[in-house]
C-alpha cells in the first residue's frame, strides 16, 4: 500500500539501467590525484593557502593586480616584473611545479583583465590555461567588478562559451553570489570585507562544492531542504550531484520510510540554487501523502557507481 501510494504520487519509480558484464560507469569530474593548486589575484590571496580545501591544497599563486596575461607569463617563464613579495610558495619554480602536477586547478582571474585587455586577449588566455590543464578539472570563478560591468558581462560570456570548448572547465558563479550579497565586499565592491563571510561561507564554499572527486573515495554530494510545513503532504525537495562537470553523470535519491527501503526516485530537474549549480547538480522534487506525517523518512543519494551519500533522517 505504501509503495502504491508513492507510485501514484511520483508517476514512476526510476531504477538504474541494467549494467552489462564488464561495465564500469565513469565519472569524468575526477583529477589525476586529489591535490589542488589555485591561481589568482588579490581576492584569491585574501582567502589564504588552503582556500577551503584543507589537506588537498598544494598552495596557490596570489598576485595582487595580476591579469591572466601576467599570470601566463609568470607560469611559462616569458613574463617578468612581479613583486618579490607576491611569491606565495617557496619559489616561482615551485609554483610552476605545483601548477603542472596538481590533480586539478582553481583559477580566480579576470577582475583586472576587464580593465586592461581586450575580449580577444581574454579568450586566448582562457584557452591557454585550459590547454595547460591537459584535461585536468579546472574550477574558474566568474568575474565580479561592478565599476566595469559592461566588460564583466562580455568576459563572463566568454568563460561560459569556453565551457563548450573545454568539458573539463566548471564555472563557480562568484558574480551572481557577490551581486546578491554586496555586504561581503568593501567600498570598491571587489575585495572582501570579512574573512568568514567572504571566504569561509562564500568563495571557499563554492570551491568545495565544485571540487572534483578524490579518486576512489568521494561519494555523491547534495542537500535536502527543510519543509517548514507540519500538515498536509510531505515535501521531499533538494539537490544531488555525482562530482561530474555536467548533470549527465547524475544521481538518484533513495527514500526510506520507517528505516525500510521505500523507492528510488529521479534527481533530474533544473535548479537555481547557486550551491547546486557549483556542484553541477540537479534538483529533486517529490512528496509523500499526509498519511506519512509522524513517520521517519531518510534520504540518500546514489550515483552510477553505486556510492551512497546520506542526506539525513527526519520525523516528518
Amino acid at each position: 500500500m505504501l509503495l502504491c501510494s508513492l507510485l501514484i504520487m511520483a508517476g514512476s519509480v526510476v531504477r538504474p539501467d541494467r549494467a552489462e558484464a564488464g561495465d564500469a560507469p565513469q565519472i569524468a569530474w575526477e583529477g589525476n590525484n586529489p591535490y589542488i593548486f589555485a591561481v589568482g589575484d588579490s581576492v584569491l590571496a585574501q582567502c589564504g593557502q588552503q582556500f577551503g580545501m584543507g589537506w588537498r591544497s598544494l598552495g596557490f599563486i596570489g598576485w595582487g593586480g595580476a591579469t591572466a596575461s601576467d599570470m601566463r607569463g609568470r607560469l611559462d617563464g616569458t613574463g617578468s616584473g612581479w613583486p618579490a613579495d607576491s611569491v606565495t610558495e617557496s619559489s616561482v619554480q615551485e609554483e610552476r611545479l605545483w601548477f603542472r602536477d596538481a590533480g586539478s586547478l582553481v583559477i580566480a582571474l579576470g577582475i583586472n583583465d576587464v580593465k586592461f585587455v581586450t575580449v580577444a586577449e581574454w579568450r586566448d588566455n582562457v584557452d591557454w590555461f585550459m590547454t595547460q590543464a591537459r584535461g585536468r578539472p579546472v574550477q574558474w570563478f566568474t568575474i565580479h567588478n561592478p565599476p566595469f560591468q559592461a566588460n564583466v558581462d562580455l568576459f563572463n560570456a566568454e568563460l561560459r562559451l569556453a565551457t563548450d570548448r573545454w568539458p573539463n572547465l566548471k564555472l563557480m558563479d562568484w558574480e551572481r553570489y557577490a551581486s546578491a550579497h554586496p555586504e561581503v565586499t568593501i567600498s570598491d565592491r571587489v575585495h572582501l570585507a570579512y574573512y568568514r563571510e567572504g571566504c569561509e561561507l562564500a568563495r571557499n564554499r563554492l570551491i568545495q562544492h565544485a571540487a572534483p572527486a578524490v579518486p576512489g573515495k568521494t561519494s555523491p554530494t547534495g542537500f535536502w531542504y527543510v519543509d517548514s510545513r507540519t500538515t498536509g503532504r510531505v515535501a521531499l525537495n533538494g539537490w544531488g550531484a555525482a562530482y561530474a562537470p555536467t548533470p549527465a553523470h547524475g544521481v538518484q535519491v533513495n527514500v526510506r520510510v520507517d528505516w525500510r527501503h521505500f523507492a528510488r526516485l529521479p534527481v533530474d530537474r533544473p535548479t537555481g540554487d547557486i550551491w547546486a549549480n557549483a556542484a553541477s547538480a540537479q534538483a529533486f522534487g517529490h512528496s509523500l501523502g499526509a498519511e506519512y506525517r509522524g513517520h521517519a523518512v531518510c534520504l540518500d543519494l546514489v550515483d552510477q557507481r553505486g556510492q551512497f551519500a546520506h542526506l539525513g533522517c527526519r520525523i516528518v
